[in-house]
């Protein structure tokens, strides 16, 4: 029986563990990004993340974006499979204008 529980007690840490490092797949990333800019993108490339948000560029046609979009663990568990966060892309370059 303690070692069900200890087996039981290691997926779960592991399972939890493992969330620390979910970000979204290069293919996703240039989804989101043409639903948000409007236009094909050719390329996602410079993906990185902090814990909860991944920055990257989107080539397109009329010039590079850099983008942001929500990930991690909290958007994987508080979505639940629901939330599609949408990134903010800026041409690079452009000041970010805020109202």
């Amino acid at each position: 029986m303690k070692s069900a529980k200890l087996l039981l007690s290691a997926a779960v840490l592991f399972t939890v563990a493992g969330c620390q490092t979910i970000n979204p797949s290069d293919q996703t990333l240039k989804e989101r990004a043409e639903f948000a800019l409007n236009t094909p993108v050719s390329k996602v490339a410079n993906v990185r993340s902090d814990s909860t948000i991944t920055y990257y560029t989107a080539t397109t046609a009329k010039g590079e974006y850099n983008c942001q979009i929500p990930s991690g663990a909290i958007v994987a568990v508080g979505g639940m499979g629901l939330y599609q966060p949408t990134p903010s892309c800026l041409k690079e370059g452009q000041a970010i204008i805020l109202q």
